[in-house]
């Protein structure tokens, strides 16, 4: 393995004052908008991930039941526990296209933003984090033995380029060295990730480079690799023109059994290494078993995984004003209707013993909605919408993130030129993973039942450890600034006694449609786009509830909206916590070039950056479907740079250029 080598150069960059301008074509909203929320930065245009967009929240419910009883057996565990939980359930599945913005730039220069991100759920669940590395740039992909450097001399590990009509989802076909194995180790020795990574499947019987991608994988991150997933969403591959319009499940197969009998050539360490189907839309995962997916190919297979996404902002039958639709997401109706898909799926798969994944997921499809997507409603969706799987024996769900065009990312490295107060945004789905990962800890016992609570806008969950129930899991999905839907949950052991208090840590915000203003047990990660370096900060707060001892019961207030993670004793919460409260491991994102150089962007890069663009038309990549053709109905971009370019450098993940004189992207 190449060794790790901290940095040891700080990168200088002059400031550029100037306001974040935020152009968009969602119905009702004037562009450009300008904040002062934040300190000034360049200028963006057209680039969703920054979207300003505040959406209206719902009005609040009639006749919500403010007193909620939680009466659940002391001892025995409940009838339809899930199968023991890991804390590191929800994670991340980061588009290939977007690897080296997200993890670094090559092995030797990590991204310590996103080490931040993901240690500060390793400090709450004893373990890694679980990310996917793939997404549609994956099946067009190749890759290389030699690190791609530019003319200036820069080490790069993903190499972008376009072939006229060669992905109908606009993402760039992508080269990548395999350097990128090495980087994933080496972020894997410093925050225990464990990985998945997609195997190109778009010429299934010229599969050499697939083979070999297999091997590198295999061997260079080792244990640490989770599966390979083989072939991403092969039901809409006819739709996409890379098959046939007659293409079938049967056709998918005979493609299949050709890779895998390949891959049974590699003589790898482990037979059983492949992930799939990873159907989403025109095939149901219960349509591929029934086809007889898991005995044909039961010597190979290691986990089914899923790609789903409850809605979709492709444009495919017209534009989706988020507006009309925010509602939908603010109800456990939407987590009930999300696992529905699998009641029948679910059993199959358990009985063939393998774990049952959702690989891909986020609010919705292409990118997300601009102010649904990029809300704190997201966060309280995506929890619901985690533990409800969990409930339903599902083992992993991964938030996906992609790059500037999207508005659903939990966290976004910064498109352009930035000073050393603004570093990534933090998306308010990243809350979630937080939430989610201290609501199973990490005893890897956590079992979880859905408490079926009478208000679709009140649900609940319970958290059984060793037959004891040790956290309840509550939401409230209403907005409401007077205060007066705040539920009590009150909590009432049967055949047993309440402890003298029990703990709270919240995930609280003024409004569902709240951006930045987001706390989980009172740190935050962030005030604006560009502020975060992945570390919370404030001081942790969680709150202590005494219990009626002689009733028998313990209120916890679950305030209008908020998540609360009801911890019913100090284990409980012990188990769920960093070590000490300034235990957390985080990585220095402060980093310098000589002073009088001025790092620059290099327009081959810059034309192919997933959802940046150039001079004239936005005709540029996009990890999702449609998205691409999307953006270009967003204002035409200008770009004035001098004429010397060269490369910009990537230090924590940051995209730095000093240009001086007007950027606007």
């Amino acid at each position: 393995m190449r060794p790790f080598t901290l940095l040891t150069r700080l990168l200088l960059t002059t400031s550029v004052q100037a306001a974040v301008t935020v152009y968009t074509t969602i119905p009702g909203v004037n562009g450009p908008t300008q904040t002062s929320s934040v300190a000034p930065v360049p200028q963006t245009t057209g680039n969703s991930a920054y979207s300003l967009l505040t959406l209206t929240p719902p009005a609040v419910p009639q006749g919500l039941q403010l007193s909620v009883p939680i009466q659940i057996p002391a001892a025995g565990g409940m009838t339809n526990l899930s199968v023991p939980q890991k804390g590191n359930f929800l994670g991340f599945s980061v588009e290939l296209s977007v690897a080296d913005a997200v993890l670094g730039r090559n092995s030797t220069f990590l991204s310590p933003i996103f080490l931040n991100y993901m240690a500060n759920l390793k400090e709450r669940t004893g373990m890694g984090p679980i990310v996917r590395v793939g997404g549609n740039s994956q099946d067009e992909s190749l890759m290389y033995q030699d690190t791609f450097v530019d003319a200036f001399g820069h080490r790069k590990m993903i190499q972008k380029y376009r072939q006229p009509n060669s992905n109908p989802t606009q993402t760039p076909n992508i080269n990548f060295a395999i350097e990128l194995f090495y980087a994933m180790s080496n972020i894997t020795s410093l925050v225990g990730i464990d990985w998945y990574f997609g195997l190109a499947f778009d010429q299934p019987f010229n599969d050499s480079n697939a083979m070999l991608v297999a091997r590198a994988a295999e061997s260079i991150l080792g244990d640490h690799l989770v599966a390979l997933q083989l072939g991403n969403e092969p039901d809409l591959y006819a739709d996409h023109q890379r098959r046939p319009p007659t293409y079938s499940i049967q056709d998918y197969f005979g493609e299949f059994q050709h890779m895998v009998t390949d891959l049974e050539a590699q003589n790898l360490q482990s037979q059983k290494i492949l992930l799939g189907p990873s159907v989403c839309c025109n095939w149901s995962t219960q349509q591929v078993l029934d086809a007889g997916y898991l005995t044909t190919f039961a010597a190979v297979m290691k986990i089914i995984g899923v790609m789903h996404y409850p809605n979709n902002n492709c444009g495919i039958s017209g534009p989706v004003n988020p507006q009309d639709i925010i509602g939908t997401y603010l109800t456990h109706n939407a987590a009930k209707t999300f696992v529905s898909n699998y009641i029948g799926t679910a059993p199959s798969v358990m009985n063939a013993g393998l774990p049952f994944v959702i690989l891909e997921t986020n609010t919705a499809s292409c990118g997300g909605f601009p102010g649904l997507s990029d809300a704190f409603g997201s966060a309280l969706w995506a929890i619901d919408n985690a533990l409800a799987l969990a409930a339903m024996n599902f083992t992993t769900m991964l938030l996906h993130v992609g790059g500037q065009s999207d508005s659903y990312n939990p966290f976004t490295p910064p498109p352009t030129n930035l000073s050393m107060t603004h570093q990534w945004t933090t998306g308010p789905v990243y809350y979630s993973t937080l939430a989610v990962a201290e609501t199973f800890g990490q005893t890897n016992k956590s079992q979880i039942v859905d408490l079926n609570l009478p208000s679709e806008f009140q649900p609940g969950y319970a958290i059984y450890e060793d037959g004891v129930p040790t956290r309840l899991a509550l939401i409230n999905f209403v907005t409401d600034p007077s205060g007066a839907s705040t539920f009590n949950a009150v909590y009432s052991p049967q055949g047993g006694t309440v402890p003298d208090h029990v703990s709270v840590r919240y995930l609280s915000a003024a409004s569902v449609s709240e951006k930045f203003a987001i706390t989980w047990a009172n740190q935050t990660l962030g005030s604006g786009i560009l502020s975060s370096d992945g570390r919370l900060q404030g001081e942790e707060g969680t709150v202590t509830i005494p219990c009626d001892t002689a009733a028998n019961t313990c209120t916890i207030p679950v305030y209008a909206p908020s998540f609360a993670l009801v911890f019913l004793s100090d284990d409980a919460r012990a188990h769920s916590s960093p070590a000490t409260p300034t235990s957390t491991l985080t990585f220095a994102t402060t980093a310098f070039t000589n002073a009088n150089q001025h790092p620059m962007i290099d327009p081959s890069v810059l034309k192919t950056m997933n959802g940046e663009g150039g001079p004239g038309p936005r005709h540029t990549g996009s990890t999702t479907k449609g998205q691409g053709n999307n953006v270009l109905n967003a204002a035409v971009s200008a770009l004035s740079v001098p004429a010397l370019w060269s490369l910009f450098a990537v230090v924590a993940g940051l995209f730095l250029a000093s240009l001086s004189s007007r950027l606007a992207i």
